[in-house]
């Protein structure tokens, strides 16, 4: 190849390499790429369809006398016809990925957003959660001195047992459904022949029910609490007229009838449970007695939901009675959710959670959860202006909260066949100056569930056992005399709910009877609130499941269940402004102006709630549960596994 030709071949090649860049400098001048991250929720299961608050809707009433405690700077602030505005924005996975990691105490979780520099604001599950324990404290506590016949109320239950098996004629087939009884309680009561294999088939039979016989909840705190739920939930079985074995509730009943002081004590007993739960869900032994003509016809003659009649009744629920009127007879069809079916019952109207004369504390307790799924029967329904996000955050905080209450009252329940300012995102001189998640009505409810328990408390045991006793934990007993834990509690939620209502400016109510210190509860609840650190309760493991409804032919069993605390958006700002004036004057208040409103965002604590059906009739301790949470760390990872089990 000649000179002349190599030339030629570079000039060729150096045209191609001058083209391609001038073109790809084209196109870097005339053509750029858009990356952009699309955000979408996941579809939630419940099938519940929120709409935001219409702003025209709301219709505060103006009232000069109530001001703001805290000047905003050298202006007072009246907020009394303002509206504030609550959304719970969704928490961006590529950017704020650390939010939705589950954290098994609500301590976690304010560690986590302090050290990502995020103000967390106290959530009502957060103050729920740190009385939880609480809650199970007392009910452990009150329990076992019942059980020890401790509370002054009645003899013993296993005293009551033995004493029935005493009183039963010789063959009769409560003899063995007693001694069985009387075992799980570590007693003897010695039988022999047919009536040996008749005990031990009813223990059998109790042994095959795990989601009966297994402690649950606080019951695995010690050995004695453990023998406590399996007697009880022993002798919590019904017996039907269609039961082989009816005679035993017949014969039980003849024998508590011949004697005045056992049948006293015995019915003391149940009237008991009966208001430190709910009324009870079928008839008691006693009903019974000298009584002719069908179980079903007495129960209906006497009003109880179920037509049968047990030694010990557990006690119903708004949510037991649901499940069984819809699935009691088909069972509980696949796909089906029963907290969105009780859910949409509650919002419906269908289903009142409002206590009636006769109901027990858990009712108060739920009742308490009422405007989370009901914004609109909360007082300050005109205060707030609420987005459809934040409603789903009130809706799965139901779901939390009541599964939580269920396990409180684990043993005795049916189930079916710091503040701080934030970091605005602008500046403004005006913006919310929220120190808790704002649900008035909810604490305010909670306050008065805790001054049912009490009432009921000091007129069984009295309030000089009640100074002499403390609530239990895992590991010994609570701190302060029961007593005074229960004044505090009480006392902090009423501080809740006047610190909630200062903070959207809305004037507290109370009842005409209702006795509230406003000084001392403002000044608990501030306490409380400046040593969230120190409270050992928060420290707490939170995760805990309950069954809710058992399917014994096709041997599966639903449980509820709160999968670990994660942190969630809370954003506030004012859809109707607030008024200032100049602080100490009597000047003409006027309305801050838009451009002076300003939004702020907070990071709150959540439970996340699941709903999982389970193979077999079965129960998870707390223990188990969290393994499983534990290994499989996401909510789709621990559903997946335990519903394989």
């Amino acid at each position: 190849m000649t000179n002349r030709q190599w030339l030629y071949i570079c000039l060729v090649a150096v045209f191609f390499a001058v083209s391609g860049l001038a073109y790809v400098g084209y196109r870097r001048t005339f053509y750029y790429t858009i990356e952009r991250t699309e955000y979408s929720d996941p579809r939630p299961d419940d099938g519940i369809r929120l709409v935001d608050d219409n702003l025209a809707d709301k219709k505060p009433e103006w009232n000069a006398a109530l001001v703001d405690s805290r000047p905003v700077g050298d202006w007072e602030l009246n907020a009394s016809a303002a509206v504030m505005k609550l959304d719970c924005p969704s928490v961006k996975p590529d950017y704020d990925a650390w939010m939705l990691d589950l954290k098994p105490s609500y301590a976690a979780a304010v560690a986590a957003a302090e050290s990502h520099h995020r103000v967390l604001l106290p959530s009502a599950n957060m103050l729920d959660g740190a009385a939880k324990q609480f809650d199970d404290g007392l009910y452990a506590a009150v329990d076992l001195a019942c059980y020890r016949g401790e509370l002054g109320l009645a003899s013993a239950p296993p005293d009551l047992a033995e004493r029935v098996f005493r009183k039963l004629r010789p063959g009769s087939p409560a003899r063995p459904f007693f001694s069985a009884a009387l075992s799980l309680a570590g007693r003897q009561a010695p039988v022999t022949g047919a009536e040996a294999r008749a005990r031990k088939r009813y223990l059998a039979d109790f042994e095959r029910d795990e989601s009966r016989s297994k402690p649950i909840s606080f019951y695995n705190w010690t050995g004695e609490l453990k023998r406590l739920w399996r007697f009880m939930r022993f002798l919590q079985r019904e017996f039907y007229d269609q039961s082989p074995d009816v005679r035993v509730a017949r014969d039980t009943a003849s024998a508590l009838a011949g004697d005045a002081g056992l049948l006293s004590d015995y019915r003391k007993v149940n009237a008991f449970y009966g208001r430190l739960t709910n009324p009870l869900i079928c008839m008691s032994m006693d009903r019974i007695a000298g009584r002719a003509g069908s179980l079903a016809a007495l129960a209906r003659e006497q009003g109880t939901w179920h037509q049968s009649v047990a030694f010990f009744p557990p006690s119903a629920s708004r949510e037991t009675e649901l499940f069984e009127r819809l699935f009691g007879g088909t069972g509980i069809p696949p796909g089906v959710n029963l907290m969105a079916e009780l859910i949409h019952r509650i919002r419906s109207g269908d289903v009142d959670l409002a206590p009636g004369e006769k109901s027990g504390w858990y009712q108060h307790q739920a009742y308490a959860l009422e405007t989370m799924l009901l914004p609109s029967r909360g007082r300050e329904k005109d205060k707030l202006q609420l987005t459809a996000k934040y409603k789903r955050r009130l809706v799965e905080a139901f779901k939390a909260l009541i599964t939580k209450r269920r396990e409180t009252h684990a043993r005795q329940l049916a189930k079916a066949g710091c503040p701080s300012a934030a970091m605005p995102l602008r500046e403004a001189q005006v913006r919310p100056r929220l120190r808790i998640e704002p649900c008035p009505t909810f604490y305010l409810r909670t306050a008065r569930a805790y001054d049912f328990v009490r009432n009921l408390l000091v007129a069984t045991a009295g309030e000089a056992l009640l100074r002499k006793m403390h609530g239990l934990r895992r590991g010994g007993e609570r701190e302060a005399a029961l007593a005074e834990e229960l004044a505090s509690v009480r006392l902090r939620f009423y501080g809740f709910y006047l610190i909630a209502c200062e903070d959207i400016g809305m004037r507290p109510q109370f009842l005409r009877n209702e006795r509230v210190d406003v000084a001392a509860a403002r000044g608990a609840a501030e306490k409380w609130l400046g040593g969230i650190a120190a409270d050992r309760d928060l420290e707490c493991d939170t995760r805990v499941s309950i069954p809710i409804a058992g399917d014994p032919v096709g041997r599966v069993t639903r449980i509820w269940a709160t999968l670990g605390v994660r942190l969630a958006h809370l954003d506030a700002s004012y859809a109707l402004p607030p008024k200032v004036r100049p602080k100490g004057s009597d000047a003409e208040w006027k309305e801050v102006e838009r451009w002076q409103l300003g939004l702020v965002r907070y990071a709150i604590a959540v439970d996340e709630f699941a709903e999982i059906e389970m193979k077999g009739l079965r129960a998870l301790t707390r223990a188990e549960l969290r393994a499983v949470c534990d290994k499989h760390k996401t909510k789709d990872g621990i559903v997946e596994a335990l519903s394989s089990r």
